[in-house]
């Protein structure tokens, strides 16, 4: 019975000890997982020192860093709450919280052409999404269209009026924007299953696959479709956000994590037909491009996945799917600072994922070049100008490149 009893003891033990490191590490990694993987083997060393080790004599001083630093911690983040992106996010990250309303501190008021121009309110709609601030209005019911993607499509950096939204409701049809900041395909499967009940038979659906941080690798694409079984256990679910939410406004996590300093702006100007001048901030002289290495392995594994997965998402529901390939700002700025008449491309993963989407049953667009073209012929700067997301002017033409592809593609009106 003794016997029984130390080794419950030693458990128990191992469990907290293990639990209270664990959380250490959750505060030092970026990552949720770090602390999720950490956990069990946590708990397996704590358990080997106090059990086959025998040590179970300096398990307070064992403690005495995470009991202090974590009760620091409670005490640091109950006095100073953080305030970061993903507290309003849900765990599979398909969606915002709804009815968020986030006020800006420090709005631009200043520079028109850089991001974040008059953006002082940010408000969530009831369906988890954009919407405007002042009327609560954001996307409708139903949805006949519908663009899916990252901040892209998002608009960071934008007033809610200047989004794709409303851009395309004055251009004539009322979509649905389903975008979410930093994230991935594996991401975009999991807004569309959140969304899917809403998407009309013979809808046009517009996947935005963005060159800078879309062709992930397989190891990032299982972790984030990992996130998509949070609606299957709810409980844990709840606690596991509750605990990463906590952890990233904590102190710690803050300086492990904190920005680095990043290099000085300097302004560049090009002219275009030696007249119109596009502006742009840049660290470095923007001609000088880093070349892009090819897709690898695990990329085109990660991307594949992405494909199947639509399909069998769509599957008997006769939608108009269309995968839409953009660049990085960077390679934009290449070939403008290099005097190209048509843009150069400079980065070889778009070519080879354009070339494996046409494998699928997808319509497939790379609009590098019509976002090239415009800002050649309109001379204005498609993006920020010190910012990668598209500006008021990028929202506008590639708005008008969707209203283009619903054509293409014939979409049937709902009956």
């Amino acid at each position: 019975m003794k016997s029984v009893l130390r080794h419950l003891a030693i458990f128990l033990l191992a469990f907290a000890v293990g639990t209270l490191y664990a959380v250490l590490v959750g505060m030092i990694s970026g990552a949720l997982r770090g602390a999720l993987i950490s956990w069990p083997i946590m708990m397996a060393i704590s358990w080997t020192l106090f059990g086959p080790l025998k040590l179970m004599r300096f398990v307070g001083f064992i403690l005495i860093l995470p009991v202090a630093l974590i009760g620091f911690e409670f005490y640091y983040s109950a006095r100073r709450p953080g305030t970061v992106a993903d507290q309003y996010m849900a765990l599979d990250r398909s969606h915002y919280v709804p009815g968020t309303r986030v006020n800006v501190k420090s709005p631009n008021q200043s520079d028109p052409d850089a991001s974040g121009w008059k953006f002082d309110e940010l408000f969530i709609g009831a369906d988890g999404f954009r919407a405007d601030p002042i009327s609560t209005r954001g996307n409708p019911r139903r949805c006949q269209y519908a663009l899916i993607g990252d901040s892209m499509i998002y608009g960071s950096g934008l007033v809610y009026h200047d989004t794709f939204g409303p851009v395309l409701t004055e251009l004539g049809i009322q979509p649905c924007v389903f975008g979410v900041t930093g994230n991935s395909p594996a991401d975009y499967l999991a807004t569309l299953k959140y969304v899917s009940q809403r998407i009309a038979p013979g809808a046009f659906v517009a996947f935005y696959l963005y060159a800078y941080n879309d062709f992930v690798g397989v190891n990032k694409y299982f972790t984030r479709r990992a996130r998509g079984l949070a609606g299957k256990f709810p409980t844990i679910a709840d606690l596991t956000e509750r605990f990463d939410r906590w952890r990233r406004a904590t102190f710690t996590f803050a300086w492990f994590h904190a920005p680095r300093v990043k290099a000085a702006l300097k302004p560049w100007q090009y002219a275009v037909d030696g007249v119109k001048q596009v502006k742009l901030r840049y660290a470095h002289d923007p001609q000088n491009f880093d070349p892009r290495r090819p897709l690898d392995d695990k990329q085109r594994l990660a991307l594949k996945l992405f494909f199947d997965g639509v399909a069998d998402s769509a599957k008997d529901r006769n939608w108009r799917i269309a995968m839409v390939i953009h660049p990085d700002h960077a390679e934009i700025y290449a070939n403008l600072a290099r005097s190209a008449r048509t843009l150069v491309d400079l980065d070889p993963r778009r070519g080879a994922a354009l070339a494996m989407c046409k494998a699928t049953s997808f319509g497939c667009e790379d609009i590098s070049g019509w976002i090239y073209q415009r800002m050649i012929a309109e001379g204005q700067n498609p993006y920020f100008t010190d910012d990668r997301h598209f500006s008021r002017f990028g929202t506008q033409i590639v708005a008008e490149n969707f209203i283009a592809l619903t054509k293409r593609y014939s979409v049937v009106a709902e009956r």
